[in-house]
This record gives structure tokens, sequence and C-alpha cells, in this order.
């Protein structure tokens, strides 16, 4: 078994939660774990999201039942909604985001790389600056 390439995040969660772990479109995974846990609950944390790397249960369709079986569980009744059902909807709409942003920015890229060569490397960064200072021009 190879290991997949992981990266790892300390975040300040807005909500109570230990880890998250999101399989990343070139086959690699994030952890994101909370920051506001010790470091000994950090160290925890990542290994549980190892553990779900390792167990391929990004493969498995039933999030919830892997969750149970993690921890030892009885399954709940499944018509009550989950707060991993928000986060997992999320996590869809932002990856489904990045990828039409990916895919203008593909289709824009030679308008990009010949206003680059016309105006300089830097003509992007000199008009970011003169927005954020002065506004946009009219």
């Amino acid at each position: 078994m190879t290991t997949p390439d992981v990266n790892t995040l300390l975040v300040n969660f807005p909500t109570p939660g230990n880890e998250m772990v999101v399989e990343n479109e070139d086959g690699s995974y994030t952890i994101l774990i909370n920051a506001k846990l010790s470091q000994d609950g950090q160290l925890k944390a990542y290994q549980h999201a190892l553990n779900h790397i390792n167990n391929e249960d990004f493969e498995k369709s039933e999030v919830q039942s892997i969750e149970y079986r993690a921890h030892e569980l009885i399954m709940p009744d499944k018509t009550a909604p989950t707060p991993i059902d928000k986060y997992e909807k999320r996590i869809r709409q932002l990856q489904r985001e990045r990828k039409k942003i990916q895919k203008a920015l593909k289709e824009r890229q030679s308008e990009i790389d010949l206003i680059a060569e016309l105006y300089g490397p830097d003509c992007f960064e000199k008009s970011a600056q003169y927005n954020w200072l002065y506004g946009e021009l009219e």
C-alpha cells in the first residue's frame, strides 16, 4: 500500500469539531484540524483522519456509518439530519465552484498572457494596488 499525499492545516473551526478530511482533485488529501484543540487533541484528531484515509473511507458512500463504526457507536435513525450532511454538501458546492473558476481561467489564459506580454508581468499587481488605493477606474 502506498502512502497518499496529505496536507495538514490547523484552522480555527467556527463550529465544534475536531478534524475534517477533504479528498483533493489530484488524489491527495487535506486534513483540517481544529487549532482550538490541545496538542494531544490535535494529534488524536490527526490520527483519526489518517485512519479514514488509510481505510479508504472515501471510496465508500455511507459517511455516517463510517464515522459511527470508527467510534464504535450505534447507528441512529437515518431520517434525522446530521451536521456532516451540511458540511459535505458545502464541500461539494465549493468543489464545483472551484472547477468553474479553473475552467474560466483556462479559457481566458491566452488573453491574460497577451496583456502580461504587452504591459509587463507585474501589470496585474499594479492594477490591483491602484484599485485598492484609489478605487476602480470609471
